[in-house]
């Protein structure tokens, strides 16, 4: 994609178009948790039954792509294929764990601690990827994990705000998200499946409201939906429930059209940031309490999290490098996804490589 972009666009302008896209994409993001943390934290204290309503709004969003764009843009993917299969039953599971349980931490914790425990991911991810892989981590890296570890425990062990019953249930959606990344892997037997970012909400949002209702349930939510509506209003928190189910979708939206223009992995490199912009902006809009130790924890971890996102670019701008004589480039990897997209089955796409690359969970 961009490289036909490249084609289409004067170089000024194709790179502005991708600077917007990323400004969009870290601005929605910082945005989404922002709403997150304020919905569950005052008008409607349902997170599980919110986190379902999105899942239905980016059903309904990628199933508009899906009749609407041209195949260039998106091809939903035909599933017939056991590996396909396999996938798709994980991914709703994986994303319970994770979004779920990350979204009713939010109701226990401050914004600024949930994104401390998030960015702990990389090091939740190496630990289960060695235990069930045996995959060990270069030294470069590993330093950063240490580094990441120490500055994880500093800022939460200092932090007045800190809450146990959210930080496990944060954990728990860490831990969640690690497993459903390693389990695909593990489960797939080193086989790999490519699923476009609408391919997992058109084919994976509504299995994963099996478990979110029920727990919703379980959990007491009707109830309070019900206070939510007499205390202010149904135009209030039907409009809350909306725009939170317009934002999901279009930052799913966004993220592909900037992976389209550039790559997945450059991608990823702005997840640290996008992360600390959420811990500083919470501090502008929340009242939340910091240590002098809290905020040198804060900055160790969030600069760890960022030099492993980079180590992680180079040691994949490498591998491509070895593969096509050529660093990472839109091109090759878009040229890859055409090739993927003209086979007739999804499961006819499926290579032996190393699992833990490249099976990732949206």
């Amino acid at each position: 994609m961009a490289a036909r972009s490249n084609g289409s666009l004067p170089g000024w302008l194709y790179a502005m178009v991708v600077v917007v896209l990323l400004v969009v994409c870290v601005t929605e993001s910082v945005i989404f948790s922002v709403f997150n943390k304020y919905l569950f934290s005052g008008p409607l204290k349902a997170s599980l039954f919110v986190t379902a309503t999105h899942q239905v709004s980016c059903f309904l969003g990628a199933t508009f792509v899906a009749l609407m764009s041209p195949p260039s843009f998106y091809k939903p993917a035909k599933l017939n294929d056991r590996a396909s299969f396999l996938k798709l039953m994980i991914i709703p599971f994986a994303f319970v764990m994770n979004i779920g349980m990350n979204n009713l931490s939010l109701q226990f914790t401050t914004l600024a601690l949930n994104q401390l425990i998030r960015a702990f991911s990389p090091v939740a991810i190496s630990i289960t990827s060695f235990l069930i892989e045996g995959k060990v981590q270069s030294i470069p890296k590993l330093t950063t994990l240490i580094f990441l570890v120490a500055g994880v425990v500093m800022g939460v062990a200092a932090s007045p705000d800190f809450d146990m019953l959210g930080f496990l249930i944060c954990a728990g959606s860490v831990l969640g998200q690690s497993l459903g990344i390693v389990m695909t892997a593990f489960v797939m037997g080193g086989k790999t499946v490519k699923l476009h970012v609408f391919d997992v909400l058109l084919y994976a949002s509504l299995p994963s409201l099996i478990v979110l209702l029920p727990w919703s349930y379980a959990m007491g939510e009707v109830e309070v939906l019900k206070e939510a509506i007499e205390t202010n209003g149904t135009g209030v928190i039907v409009g809350l429930i909306l725009a939170g189910g317009a934002l999901a979708f279009t930052y799913n939206l966004f993220c592909t059209l900037f992976i389209k223009l550039t790559s997945s992995v450059y991608y990823g490199v702005t997840g640290g940031f996008r992360c600390a912009m959420a811990i500083l902006i919470s501090f502008f809009i929340f009242p939340q309490k910091i240590t002098a130790i809290g905020i040198a924890g804060i900055c160790v971890a969030m600069t760890a999290f960022i030099a492993n996102s980079f180590f992680t670019l180079n040691e994949k701008l490498a591998a491509r490098k070895r593969k096509h004589g050529s660093p990472l480039s839109a091109k090759n990897e878009h040229e890859e996804e055409d090739e993927e997209a003209q086979k007739p089955l999804l499961g006819d796409s499926v290579r032996s490589e190393d699992a833990s690359k490249k099976v990732l969970i949206a």
